[in-house]
């Protein structure tokens, strides 16, 4: 089908070192997984390897993992589907090089795989953990219309995957999501790609393999007819009820079916093709009933709300209305549901099956119990063991027996078994943590910055002793109501303690109160103990935070900036003597060299030569008592034309051989172009006018925003006050924008 979805993304990489370890998840709930097992093929059935039953799942499909629909690439968010749709697989669709959905190549994907494979793959082991401890399937899809172009990445991506979850039932890799023609993706092109593929992934495990198949997944009877030479493959349909209806194209499953193959209807939505318009609901009633009727399992598209709040794409299949990301539980109890989500939480939710009776089915007897579910601060269950006889918990870190009692110890589920051999499920629910205002990890430095994940403050001498502190709270209790004490476990760092804030950057409600503060000692990180009782709906709180004190960084004149100037030029600013905080000496290379033939720096500026040039100037400052050593570098292009610079060869040669921050990650073929230079920001603008620069994190989370009226010409703004981890940085001016994707090591 064709399916419009052509969005400008921005990256959705993850800050997180790529394939973080998901062997530690266990399953927390009892889910179709603990049932069925690993996935495999009978005939035209997908069947559990546990059981040997037909697997019947349904489930939704997660929109593109850039950052268009990254922020539902999230575990609260799958908890909570999970708990409230009751799905049973939810489908990565993962972003590879372009959105065309007729296999085109004009609409890049910002941090598609293809160009940050790190960022995928540990958005990939987070999702795959949320699938265990949820007991649900993930389908890893390769979501490309042209993957048959991209065979070479392809097989080393599904090779590693399949490697790294090779244990885990779980996992269903879709090696193909839409080919289109396109790009050539007819049925053999497909074949030849698959053959190459799948043999990888067959390699390290006997997981289920589903395969796109021609003119966006429309005909998986091609596939039956001309099968994969290989175990475990079923075919794949696509269908939009609005534009294809189930008699034109049911026949086509139907023909697979016949033919001995089974189909998975990976994606599927209740609107037209292109995501959006009214969703028909007759329609979309005879597939459910036909996918119903032939144990078709299903996956709807999308999970995301209608609007995006990147792009402002809109697409009414989307299952919750508005245009803001729902990424808490609060948030999604409180979201209203599309009239596709309404449709799709009714087929979803009368489906509902309890796979806590399924998986003790047969396993009865007079010491079973019907499934019981306790909260995780109950502490004990009691009355449901029957008297005279004994229990083996299969998990005691989650639950044990005492006497009578089931004993709570924490969240997840367990299969007590009787002495005489019956099996019953308790499901323990995780109660939800306390917090204390503006109590995270967090790091300062003596600049007077402070970063955590979700907010950036300031570092000053609030209480006028002489050294630097962060607000916390005036509130003696957490956000949730206990009252909680803190304490440092390195006061020699940090010390916390509640004191007068007298500073004038005290707002006008803490202004001579008593104000919870951490108190800055010397530069190191030591770790703040918080604890406080449970209450009501919440657990007790017993957390550790990370908390570092590091040097401050050193400032530079902005006069030192990239800056394009004419041969023979002379200028008395722009290679400052020295910083602006501490006055620490500044020293200069010239593309990595101490002197340039084409510059000369003579007191607090240069002069140029008679010749074009093009020359990486780097400020290097040493560390200091209060401030670390650091270094900055920006480009001079002497004579107006970096191409027609004399020493180019040179100038490469440094930043290739030296460093990648200075070189384009993307730019943009419009009037605005942008460009990362270590932690300098550098545009250049071809008129006057407004600039706006807002900062996305790995899940596509607002950090920060800026603006400011800028000239026509070359301008840097230092971003080096940001935490470590993956960024995008998009630079907005009137229509013009350029993204760029950015990690700051």
């Amino acid at each position: 089908m064709k399916l419009t979805k052509l969005l400008t993304g921005i990256l959705a990489g993850a800050a997180i070192s790529a394939f973080a370890d998901a062997s530690t998840a266990i399953p927390r709930k009892v889910g179709p997984v603990s049932y069925y097992g690993a996935l495999h093929t009978s005939g035209n059935k997908i069947i559990g390897a546990k059981n040997n039953q037909q697997a019947m799942l349904r489930g939704v499909s997660l929109f593109w993992s850039d950052a268009t629909g990254a922020s539902y690439y999230n575990p609260n968010v799958i908890s909570w589907v999970v708990d409230n749709f009751k799905i049973d697989v939810f489908r990565f669709a993962m972003g590879i090089e372009y959105y065309d959905s007729n296999g085109g190549t004009k609409n890049a994907v910002d941090g598609g795989y293809k160009t940050n494979p790190e960022g995928q793959l540990s958005m990939i082991d987070k999702m795959v953990q949320t699938a265990i401890e949820n007991d649900v399937y993930i389908i890893i899809d390769w979501h490309s219309h042209r993957a048959h172009q991209e065979t070479t990445i392809a097989k080393d991506f599904f090779q590693k995957v399949s490697l790294k979850y090779k244990d885990v039932p779980n996992v269903i890799y879709e090696i193909y999501n839409e080919p289109v023609s396109g790009s050539g993706g007819n049925w053999d092109a497909i074949k030849n790609y698959a053959n190459q593929v799948v043999p990888g992934i067959r390699a390290n495990t006997q997981n289920l393999v589903i395969v796109g198949t021609p003119n966006w997944s429309q005909h998986p009877e091609q596939g039956a007819q001309s099968p994969i030479a290989s175990t475990n493959i079923a075919y794949v349909l696509h269908f939009y009820a609005s534009s294809h209806s189930k008699g034109s194209y049911g026949g086509h499953v139907t023909s697979a079916l016949n033919a001995g193959y089974p189909v998975f209807i990976s994606e599927w939505g209740t609107t037209n093709a292109d995501g959006d318009g009214e969703p028909n609901a007759s329609a979309t009633n005879e597939w459910t009933q036909f996918m119903d009727q032939n144990n078709i399992p299903n996956c709807n598209w999308s999970l995301r709300q209608q609007t995006s709040d990147v792009d402002k794409k809109s697409e009414k299949s989307a299952i919750f209305a508005g245009d803001k990301s729902l990424i808490t539980a609060a948030a999604l109890d409180a979201a209203t549901l599309t009239s596709s989500g309404s449709i799709i939480k009714s087929y979803l939710t009368k489906n509902a099956r309890s796979w806590a009776d399924s998986v003790t089915k047969g396993k009865s007897g007079s010491c079973s119990f019907k499934p019981v579910t306790a909260k995780q601060t109950e502490g004990k269950i009691s009355g449901k063991l029957v008297a005279g006889c004994t229990y083996t918990s299969s998990n005691e870190k989650i639950a044990s027996v005492s006497g009578s009692d089931i004993v709570i110890n924490d969240y997840g589920y367990v299969i007590m078994t009787g002495n005489d051999g019956s099996q019953s499920v308790v499901t323990i629910t995780q109660v939800a943590g306390q917090t204390i205002a503006n109590l995270e990890d967090l790091t300062c430095n003596f600049s007077g910055t402070c970063k955590s994940a979700s907010k950036t403050g300031r570092t000053i001498d609030f209480d006028g002793d002489g050294t630097n502190d962060y607000i916390l709270t005036m509130e003696d209790k957490t956000n949730e109501g206990s009252a909680f004490k803190l304490s440092s476990l390195d006061p020699s760092v940090v010390t916390v303690s509640k004191t007068t804030c007298t500073n004038s950057g005290c707002s006008n409600t803490q202004k001579n109160k008593q104000v919870w503060m951490l108190h800055f000692k010397s530069f190191g990180t030591t770790k703040v103990v918080a604890s406080a009782a449970a209450v009501t709906g919440f657990r007790a709180m017993q957390d550790t935070f990370e908390i570092t004190y590091k040097k401050g960084d050193h400032r530079i004149s902005d006069k030192f900036k990239n800056q394009v100037v004419a041969v023979n030029f002379e200028s008395a600013t722009g290679l400052p003597d020295a910083t602006i905080t501490g006055k620490a000496p500044i020293t200069y290379t010239f593309n990595g060299k101490e002197t340039s033939a084409y510059m000369i720096k003579f007191g607090e500026g240069f002069a140029t030569s008679a010749y074009p040039a093009i020359i990486a100037v780097t400020a290097n400052a040493p560390e200091t008592e209060n401030y670390a050593a650091s270094s900055r570098t920006v480009t001079f292009i002497i004579g107006g034309d970096s191409t027609l610079a004399m020493n180019k060869d040179e100038y490469y040669s440094y930043i290739n051989g030296t460093t990648d921050a200075i070189k384009p990650v993307r730019k943009v073929q419009n009037s605005l172009q942008a460009s990362m230079n270590g932690t300098m920001l550098q545009f250049t603008t071809k008129n006057t006018g407004l600039v706006k620069v807002d900062i996305y994190d790995a899940l596509g989370a607002s950090v920060k925003q800026m603006s400011d009226v800028y000239g026509k010409g070359s301008h840097a703004i230092d971003l080096k006050g940001l935490p470590n981890g993956s960024y995008t940085l998009v630079v907005r001016q009137g229509s013009q924008k350029a993204s760029i994707r950015w990690t700051n090591k």
